[in-house]
């Protein structure tokens, strides 16, 4: 057999060959108006079912025939039907550009649809309950399949509102608005891809769209224009949202070459300014500021302000980006009364831009949209009152002139019984860019040039980038080497030579594959019958043997060979999982060339081998958590090879699935965690699928222990304690294997010492506990001091301990109370007596008791012989320790009264037998240790 070679066409590397002037050909926008451009002038449409303040978009294919459009909320189809999934799309129709409709490069039929909602924050509170919004959604898309819906093209359901963030999502100030209602989109520097632009507070966020879709990961630009979230919040002494997100508001658009980017902020506030004397916001707080934008990788640079304390709402560059144009509202000196509106032209190849501005306009209408068209012209929307729209477009003739050259007409064109407002369509910026394209990019390859303009051209020179050159308007040439060429066009029109165009393209090396054709062998067991040659084929296993090794390549696979080479754009394939319809049946492999027109195509028959089955033996091991354990499958692969005896060059894989066995997909990984669950075997040869199998992964349990405990030792004569493996039925314990840290191997040992012990318990299958066992000694307490100051109104108590260790304390009183057991070691209000003092070790570890004396002085008594507090004396007194403490009483003005016997019965008030009257007397008291104290009490009658 011999390898079939095709080279493909219709892939350009600058895909406005394939996105070309008429997608933009047909418009839809403000109250059901439209327009059509096909015949070279605009033509009304009155068909059109939009009803839009502000943002709205729509697409046609390279012929110019509409396919869709949209205010950002409904998607409508050529029909003028709302498509089957086209409602609820997160954007707005007051959003200033609320959609842009974007194609995924080299694909027909997939088209997206970029949405910006209008950023008020999620409920604001200080707001009118009437007046709260929904929730915001910032920046999403939206996918659109034409083959839907019957041709007509409806959304995707599982790629409809995909969120994309322009925000710092911790910020809560930022996650209210999340985005602008900016939106542009203009060609890649690799001539293929797209570049979707937005911007919000000081960033702008580029997002690629590439042949492989939409990558949600921006580049992210941070620049020193700060637009504020001052400017986004709710004014609530107003009913207009207006004047809440004026910052978010006017257009951003890029050039059609690429190279800059105008952005126009309606305001640029930090707060709600108003006008002292109207009480009204101050709406001329806006700018325009131009920027280089940088296509190759989406960067942002350059900034040159423009226009500041105005309020500005569209901007659009001329088809050859030689002029810049502005619409800006006026306001009266009090900034707040409507006043017109400016038209303003800025001259881009100036030394300084900004002044070069020239008004074309001045107006009394409101500053609208404005949008370059197919016919190089740029169209201006606008009215007089928003009640009443306008039923007139306003038109730039030649936006590439100077001033009054660019023949500006006012309400110009007639839209019939449809109404403009404020917005007009966006495009891709590009689409308006009058260039060369080209096709066949493949080394060998007659690459063919063309002129993508419809103006009449009455000469043309290419230079192809390697020294060579033609003066054909269509031109082919065949390059000698892949690479890269810079190739300039210069053309003259009505005698006129033109700026080069300069364009790089890449020449492609075709595909290297294999030499003949490759035999894909699957295994013949996915069902009863194992040897009738059918089976599911994953295709995607012949990839690497086809390319070479070369993972670089995109490969498709199709029945026949025409259908190889009739799909273009690679979107009807076969599915990866395919089941052979014939015996040996043979598919075609079609290996691309990413980015480029080249392929290679190779056969590839799809051969169903009788199965091997493979059974070996379980793999055991030891549970880690939670019933799962971790396999080796490396060392299991190496042990079923030699169990099953296979051939050297078999080779294993495991799935978790039986179909992922038979389709090769999904190996699980070499150390893999399951719980007890089996496995599938795919062993693969030279020649592809060897046999399908299974085993069991078992998952041994472990001893069921307490892995740590504390165990204490008691202060005592050799202390001894025995430590269990904490088997909880004696008649197992045979069944286990113990070891020690002591070496001992009994299910339980006996220490006197502190320390850290283990015990590793095995069970039957080989499995495994240690045990950790801490050991400390606990002692009795040591009293270090007593310290008691009484003979106060507080008598307290204070226990000092030598040993550090945990213990509790408690008093028994004389009268046989008790104060309980407490942590502190402070009484206090102690009575005076003669008590128990206890220190108990909270180990279990035994305690000390003390005696302790607390000596009061009563406050008060009275001698009434009623038994109660009849007689005056010390509590507390002990007859060993106080034999000889003297005690004396005095009146109050210091006549000594009476010596009493602290061990007696007290002083019952009498002098010389006499009872004395009711008064505050004295004492003063000598104790043996040789304190003195004094004090007084009351005598009461």
């Amino acid at each position: 057999m011999k390898k079939l070679i095709f080279c493909g066409i219709l892939i350009s590397v600058l895909s406005t060959s394939l996105y070309a002037q008429r997608e933009a050909a047909i418009w839809y926008f403000g109250d059901g108006a439209g327009l059509d451009f096909n015949s070279g002038a605009p033509v009304a449409l009155t068909n059109g079912q939009l009803v839009t303040e502000e943002g709205c978009s729509s697409i046609s294919d390279k012929n110019g025939n509409l396919l869709f459009y949209t205010d950002g909320s409904k998607v409508y189809d050529k029909t003028h039907q709302v498509m089957p999934n086209g409602i609820g799309l997160w954007g707005n129709e007051s959003s200033t550009q609320s959609a842009i409709i974007v194609p995924k490069p080299k694909n027909p039929y997939i088209y997206y649809i970029f949405t910006v909602d209008q950023p008020l924050p999620v409920y604001p509170s200080g707001i009118k309950s009437s007046l709260d919004p929904p929730p915001n959604h910032g920046l999403n898309y939206s996918q659109v399949d034409m083959r839907l819906n019957n041709g007509l093209g409806d959304i995707v359901n599982t790629e409809k509102n995909i969120h994309l963030i322009t925000y710092n999502p911790n910020d809560s100030e930022e996650l209210k608005y999340q985005c602008s209602e900016k939106v542009t989109a203009v060609q890649h520097g690799d001539g293929i891809s797209f570049w979707v632009i937005t911007h919000f507070i000081n960033n702008f966020y580029s997002f690629k769209i590439s042949t492989r879709g939409v990558d949600k990961t921006p580049v992210k630009t941070t620049t020193s224009l700060t637009i504020p979230l001052g400017g986004y919040q709710p004014d609530p002494t107003t009913v207009s949202y207006v004047t809440a997100t004026a910052n978010a508001i006017g257009y951003l658009k890029a050039s059609p070459n690429g190279k800059k980017i105008a952005i126009a902020n309606t305001a640029s506030r930090r707060i709600n300014e108003k006008n002292p004397k109207t009480n009204l916001p101050v709406y001329n707080t806006g700018n325009v500021v131009l920027f280089d934008f940088n296509s190759a990788n989406g960067t942002v640079s350059n900034e040159v302000t423009l226009l500041t304390k105005a309020n500005p709402y569209g901007v659009e560059f001329s088809s050859k980006t030689k002029k810049l144009y502005v619409t800006t509202n006026k306001y009266k000196p009090d900034g707040t009364t409507p006043d017109g509106s400016l038209l303003l032209q800025y001259n881009l190849n100036s030394s300084n831009i900004s002044a070069s501005e020239l008004i074309i306009d001045n107006s009394t209408y409101n500053a609208g949209a404005l949008q370059l068209a197919i016919d190089e012209k740029i169209y201006r929307a606008g009215y007089l009152h928003p009640a009443e729209g306008s039923n007139k477009l306003s038109v730039i003739n030649n936006p590439d002139l100077d001033g009054t050259s660019s023949n500006y007409r006012q309400n110009a064109i007639d839209l019939k019984v449809r109404l403009s407002r404020l917005g007009l369509p966006p495009f891709i910026t590009s689409l308006f860019l009058f260039t060369f394209e080209y096709e066949f990019n493949c080394l060998g390859d007659s690459t063919h040039f063309f002129i993508n303009t419809a103006e009449a051209i009455d000469s043309v020179v290419w230079d192809f980038g390697d020294g060579t050159s033609s003066t054909d308007k269509d031109a082919y040439h065949t390059y000698a080497a892949i690479g890269d060429y810079k190739v300039k066009l210069i053309k003259t029109v009505n005698g006129e030579i033109k700026d080069p165009i300069e364009k790089t393209i890449t020449i492609y090396e075709t595909p290297k594959i294999i030499a003949t054709p490759y035999k894909l062998t699957q295994c013949d067991a996915q069902d009863s019958n194992s040897t009738d040659g059918f089976a599911t084929f994953n295709l995607q296993l012949a990839d690497s043997p086809i390319a070479l090794g070369n993972n670089d390549y995109d490969i498709f696979y199709y029945k026949t060979i025409q259908d190889a080479n009739d799909d273009i754009s690679n979107i009807n394939s076969l599915n990866n999982l395919y089941r052979n319809t014939t015996l040996d049946e043979t598919v075609f492999a079609k290996v691309t060339q990413p980015g480029s027109s080249c392929y290679t195509v190779t056969e590839v028959i799809l051969h169903a081998n009788k199965n091997y089955t493979l059974l070996p033996e379980p793999l055991h091991e030891c549970e880690v958590e939670a019933g799962k354990a971790i396999f080796n499958l490396d060392r299991k692969k190496n042990d079923i090879s030699l169990e099953l005896n296979l051939p050297s060059d078999v080779r294993l894989y495991f799935h978790a699935t039986q179909k992922d066995s038979f389709n090769g997909t999904n190996e699980v990984t070499p150390m893999y965690e399951s719980n007890t669950s089996t496995l599938y075997i795919r062993a693969e040869n030279n020649d592809g699928c060897y046999g399908i199998g299974k085993f069991e992964l078992v998952v041994n349990p472990i001893p069921n222990l307490t892995r740590l405990e504390n165990i204490t030792l008691c202060e005592g004569e050799n202390p001894t304690v025995e430590l269990d493996s904490d088997i909880q039925f004696p008649e197992l314990k045979s069944n286990y294997e113990y070891l020690w840290s002591t070496n001992e191997e009994t299910s339980s040992i006996i220490v006197s010492k502190e320390g850290e012990y283990t015990a590793t318990i095995t069970n039957n299958n080989g499995c495994s506990t240690t045990r950790t066992f801490i050991v400390t000694k606990s002692y009795l307490a040591k009293l270090n001091n007593i310290i008691i100051k009484d003979l106060n109104t507080n008598n307290n108590v204070t226990i000092e301990l030598e040993n550090p260790h945990d213990y509790r304390y408690m008093i028994n009183y004389q009268n046989g109370t008790t104060t309980g057991f407490q942590d502190s070691n402070l009484f206090e209000y102690v009575p005076g007596g003669i008590h128990e003092l206890i220190v108990e070790n909270k180990d279990g570890c035994g305690s000390v008791n003390k005696s302790i004396v607390i000596l009061e002085a009563p406050s008060f008594f009275t001698p009434n012989n009623d038994g109660y507090n009849d007689t005056w004396n010390l509590k507390g007194i002990d007859v060993t320790l106080h034999k000889n403490t003297r005690l004396y009483i005095y009146d109050r003005y210091g006549k000594f009264i009476k010596q009493l016997n602290p061990l007696g019965l007290g002083w019952d008030g009498m002098y010389h037998k006499l009872p004395l009257p009711s008064d505050d007397y004295w004492f003063t008291l000598f104790l043996e240790d040789g304190r003195v104290a004094k004090g007084h009490f009351s005598l009461k009658r």
